[in-house]
């Protein structure tokens, strides 16, 4: 009775396992049907920069598998290295399409190696005069760990120097972290301000309070536009005069 019972189970044992096998293979014989090919790419998002065919071109040749058998996160990844492209969510729409949302870097600089500064501090690759159609950006220098910092202190020396009417054309951070900024009046003449190294949270943003609550004494004082003015100092700063005109 026993080896009736073990002959029966082996058997539904053995009928499964065969079912299982036809089943996953007609799961791979219907994946693979061309219905399921990939027939269109669908591109949103607020693009300045990125477009649909620059999309299709990046990745042309390059997804692998089709609507069933596409690794989404391959694919993200995959569109996020198109220039431009800060972050990509892929979606698959029945039965043959992809939904792709991009979100475009913002550029805010260009750093010392050529690349684009993000206004969230990110670096990025692509063709900087395509940033530049509105005017010049500034340039940033310094070690690739300071992007993220240069990025939000910018924002915050800018809204500093606002009611003076400046803006700033360069930031430079040395290597100890030493911040210095190359800003230009409302006429185009240049100054560099001197604003030394970060030593609590504050001190940046208070040595630059106290360039643009004096400033309009030192510029009176040296007679015009100073060539620079010097934070660095414990209980005072130092200006230069204004560059003599040829």
């Amino acid at each position: 009775m026993n080896s009736v019972r073990l002959m029966n189970t082996l058997a539904l044992l053995a009928a499964t396992c065969a079912g299982l096998v036809v089943a996953g293979g007609a799961l791979v014989w219907l994946a693979q049907r061309p219905y399921f090919s990939l027939r269109a790419i669908e591109v949103r998002g607020e693009l300045q920069h990125v477009t649909s065919a620059s999309v299709r071109a990046a990745v042309a040749g390059r997804l692998k598998g089709n609507y069933l058998t596409m690794r989404l996160d391959d694919t993200r990844r995959l569109l996020e290295g198109v220039p431009w492209v800060a972050r990509a969510s892929v979606r698959r729409v029945w039965p043959n399409r992809l939904l792709v949302t991009l979100v475009e870097h913002r550029a805010l600089g260009v750093w010392d190696d050529g690349r684009l500064l993000s206004d969230q501090g990110e670096l990025f690759v692509a063709n900087p005069a395509e940033a530049e159609v509105h005017g010049p950006l500034p340039a940033f220098q310094g070690p690739v760990s300071a992007a993220r910092d240069a990025a939000r202190r910018y924002y915050e020396f800018a809204a500093q120097l606002a009611p003076l009417g400046m803006s700033i054309a360069a930031v430079d951070v040395s290597a100890r972290r030493s911040w210095s900024l190359q800003v230009e009046a409302a006429d185009g003449a240049p100054t560099r301000l001197e604003l030394g190294r970060e030593t609590d949270a504050m001190a940046l943003n208070y040595r630059m309070a106290q360039i643009v609550a004096a400033y309009p004494m030192v510029a009176a004082r040296v007679g015009g536009t100073p060539q620079s003015i010097d934070a660095r100092y414990p209980n005072g700063l130092a200006a230069s005069p204004p560059a003599k005109s040829r």
